[in-house]
């Protein structure tokens, strides 16, 4: 599944996307996909140039490298609504995003969760996490759409989470695996919003 891109979206590479060839690997972040490419080989053992062995590396607060960027890590994102939108007491309100994750490997749930400043709880879903749909994706690497119809009954500020889960069982963590450089992150979806 590895390609050797020439084209982004219909146009020619740009140089700042890696004209005139760039190497991407579905389902691993870009930073660690070459640009610029100007020749392939193939090689028997992790190749350990600069990129590959010194920059893009997870590196614990003592300084520690854990090992490379590589696998994306399973995300979620609220698309809908925006942040600070005002949004109707007693009024259906479709909740809405994007989910992925990494290798090919299927996102299987989408939670939701709205929390009221008062208590830090969803007054309306008071156990917390409640299912979205999840739409299927348009192939092995691409995201998945999801969605939840949200009736908040109380005035004031809400946060919305979404976390993700893939067919791993790897699940989005309340806050990302700190690491110096900060790839990789990861934390559950939020966005702020009012009930008027």
């Amino acid at each position: 599944d590895t390609l050797l891109a020439t084209r982004m979206n219909g146009e020619p590479l740009t140089p700042e996307h890696g004209a005139p060839v760039r190497l991407v690997v579905p389902g691993r972040y870009a930073v660690a996909d070459v640009k610029w490419l100007v020749g392939a080989r193939a090689v028997t053992a992790p190749f350990t140039g600069v990129f590959q062995a010194e920059e893009y590396l997870y590196v614990t607060p003592r300084g520690t490298p854990e090992g490379p960027v590589t696998t994306l890590r399973v995300k979620s994102l609220i698309t809908e609504p925006a942040p600070d939108e005002d949004l109707r007491r007693g009024h259906e309100t479709l909740v809405r995003g994007r989910a992925w994750s990494g290798d090919g490997v299927p996102v299987r749930r989408v939670e939701v969760r709205a929390e009221h400043e008062d208590d830090g709880r969803d007054p309306d879903h008071v156990r917390g996490w409640r299912e979205a749909v999840l739409e299927p994706p348009a192939g092995p690497y691409a995201w998945s759409g999801w969605s939840y119809r949200w009736t908040p009954q109380q005035p004031g500020p809400y946060r919305l989470l979404a976390r993700a889960t893939d067919a791993r069982g790897d699940t989005q963590p309340p806050q990302a695996p700190w690491n110096a450089r900060g790839y990789g992150c990861n934390p559950v979806a939020s966005v702020e919003v009012v009930v008027v």
